[in-house]
């Protein structure tokens, strides 16, 4: 989505229980959703049914139509079995039926969704038992698909049974909840769903926020084979039905239409009857047509070219609190960051508040944590470490390594990188540490990450589930899948394994001071800042809610 979605890793490969998912990048936005579809002739594909669906209880939408202009055209309409399209992701959000979703709070003037605040939307309620362990899901009555067919607990087992069979997004962060089989997954009735996990988690309410979606299974069975039993083929050609909006219209590669689901039956209803996205791949376009008043909203234009856009008339750029991440991770297996005192040497030489300042116009927040801001045990003793270069300089002197050299890493065509690497390269000079910028292709990066063998990158990203256990899985224990610096601690092993089965809020915050505590010391990453998700609309667009998890949900937008 040129720079705007920028996965730190990609593969479609089974997670295990440390190798969970990160979003990388600001937002990209792509949504739609529907019933079930033909395609006809020249790819345009319209539903089969109503376009806005039917349910008991729905309370409709205002009006209004929201034009949006986007990078890229989506590579499936099957979210199981879609690792990293970005794109197709925030659109599964808005039209897949997800039975339970974050809550929305303020933080700092900007509402964002609310990690702590998970609330039934399809469903009428998701609770555990006294153990924690069994979690009881009950849907509401009278809720249809698009197409006609009620949403029931059948479709429910359906959905979670193929995840299982698919062994790629759902069966891999179920992993972490301690749901493996899928006979875990039990009806109990038609409204009522059973979710047996081998351990009670802390994570369940996330982790079933990002997976608790349902196909119509009674349509998705119509079009199974023998040799595709779960209607791959397919799903990845038909829009999903039932979710905050339906489609009414697609066009591969062209646009896609959005109509509300007027039989929403959940809290927060679509603002807007009307979404249509338009691919415009040039974001020297997007930014033409926001400007002539063309489209409402543009998503893949550079940071540079949105901070231009601040000043211009009729547009405004919505700046709001993200917890996504730029970091300097450095192999502590590699020489000479093999050493502590090098790495703490290094994260005196980086110019936090002069990349803040230059790299995003000040649109970012400092912190002082591996741990993101906003994220719950965050704590200022995580990263105490600022410019300072007579400290560095020392650092290296204590090391009996006065003068070093590296490589550092960075994703070639992304500018906000380089001007981060040229800012850090010449800082870092002054305290004796020669740093030889790389640009690689994603392929060439992509091949040097599963290697582990790059001594010094930078990275962005943010985390699909806020907590601190999650982090630790994909990022700082063994074989965790974004641990590019080849950390391990013994310690944070132990209190990773331990987390697992505690779910005591007081007791897991003391289980995260102390991982901060490791951190601060062995300082396996140089955290740079959390740049602010920046989005440039017309004036009159309203609602816009940060997503916490990269994902956003666009029936809180209006003003149009």
């Amino acid at each position: 989505m040129a720079g705007f979605a920028r996965p730190d890793a990609a593969t479609s490969s089974p997670l295990s229980r440390r190798s969970a998912l990160r979003l990388g990048g600001s937002v990209a936005l792509l949504f739609a959703a529907g019933c079930a579809a033909g395609t006809k002739a020249g790819g345009e594909t319209q539903p089969s049914g109503a376009a806005t669906g039917t349910a008991s209880g729905g309370t409709g939408a205002a009006g209004g139509t929201l034009r949006i202009a986007v990078s890229s055209y989506i590579s499936s309409w099957d979210q199981d079995f879609v690792g990293f399209d970005l794109t197709a992701l925030m659109l599964y959000k808005n039209v897949f039926p997800y039975l339970i979703d974050y809550g929305v709070k303020d933080v700092g003037g900007s509402q964002i969704l609310d990690s702590e605040n998970i609330t039934p939307t399809f469903a009428e309620s998701f609770e555990p038992d006294a153990d924690n362990k069994v979690w009881t899901l009950k849907l509401r009555k009278g809720v249809k698909f698009a197409g006609g067919n009620e949403m029931t607990a059948a479709d429910v087992k359906w959905s979670k049974d193929r995840a299982f069979a698919a062994q790629a997004n759902v069966a891999g962060v179920y992993r972490l909840i301690g749901l493996t089989k899928a006979d875990q997954v039990k009806v109990v009735d038609d409204y009522t769903v059973e979710f047996h996990q081998a351990f009670p988690s802390a994570l369940t309410r996330q982790i079933q926020a990002i997976s608790l979606y349902v196909f119509d299974s009674a349509e998705a069975k119509k079009h199974a084979t023998d040799a595709d039993p779960w209607a791959k083929e397919w799903f990845a050609k038909n829009p999903p039905t039932g979710g905050y909006f339906n489609v009414a219209k697609a066009v591969q590669g062209q646009e896609i239409e959005l109509a509300a689901n007027t039989g929403y039956p959940g809290p927060d209803p679509a603002k807007l009857g009307t979404i249509r996205l338009t691919v415009v791949p040039a974001a020297a376009n997007q930014r033409l047509q926001l400007q002539a008043g063309d489209v409402d909203l543009a998503l893949g234009m550079s940071r540079r070219d949105i901070a231009d856009l601040k000043n211009a008339q009729g547009i405004k750029v919505i700046s709001a609190p993200s917890n996504n991440q730029v970091a300097i991770q450095m192999s502590v297996t590699s020489a000479p960051f093999d050493d502590v005192k090098v790495r703490r040497a290094l994260a005196c030489a980086v110019p936090y508040e002069q990349i803040i300042a230059n790299v995003y116009g000040g649109d970012a927040r400092p912190t002082k944590s591996l741990v993101p801001l906003d994220m719950p045990g965050y704590a200022e003793t995580g990263y105490p470490y600022a410019y300072d270069l007579d400290k560095a300089k020392s650092l290296l002197a204590e090391a009996g390594k006065p003068a070093i050299s590296s490589e550092l890493v960075f994703e070639a065509d992304n500018g906000e990188q380089q001007q981060i690497a040229v800012l850090v390269q010449s800082e870092a000079r002054k305290a004796g540490i020669e740093l030889k910028l790389v640009p690689l292709d994603p392929a060439t990066l992509g091949e040097r990450r599963s290697k582990k063998n790059i001594p010094l990158q930078l990275t962005a990203g943010q985390l699909w589930v806020n907590d601190v256990e999650y982090m630790l899985g994909t990022s700082f224990t063994k074989g965790a899948s974004l641990n590019y610096s080849n950390y391990v601690n013994d310690e944070i092993e132990k209190i990773f394994d331990k987390s697992h089965t505690t779910v005591e809020d007081a007791d897991r915050l003391k289980l995260w001071a102390r991982v901060q505590e490791i951190l601060a010391e062995d300082v396996p990453w140089a955290v740079i800042c959390q740049p602010n998700f920046t989005l440039p609309v017309r004036e009159k667009v309203a609602g816009w809610v940060q997503p916490m998890d990269g994902l956003a949900r666009l029936r809180y937008l209006g003003g149009v």
